[in-house]
């Protein structure tokens, strides 16, 4: 992950603290391309992809995210800060 990539990710992990919700690092040993965080805020579990505002899912991602989303999961892509500010007011309503 970029440094650019990762001040995303520490203004997502800021957002969701001041909702009192939770984030964690996704680590899955063996299966590549799944989201950078788990997401917990208001009783709900969300997969989130963290990327830069010009960042781009790669196949191997775009693959994990649907097997996530077919099982049910909350999966969503956050680019850049304004789509951690997106992601936020969805979690909200």
């Amino acid at each position: 992950m970029g440094v650019r990539e990762a001040k995303v990710e520490q203004y997502l992990d800021k957002c969701v603290r001041a909702l009192d919700g939770l984030t964690r690092k996704w680590v899955s040993p063996g299966v590549d391309g799944v989201p950078d965080r788990i997401v917990v805020v208001g009783g709900v579990v969300w997969m989130v992809e963290v990327k830069t505002s010009d960042g781009v899912l790669s196949d191997c991602q775009k693959r994990e995210h649907i097997r996530l989303k077919d099982a049910g999961a909350n999966v969503t892509t956050v680019y850049g800060h304004e789509g951690v500010d997106e992601f936020i007011e969805r979690v909200m309503l």
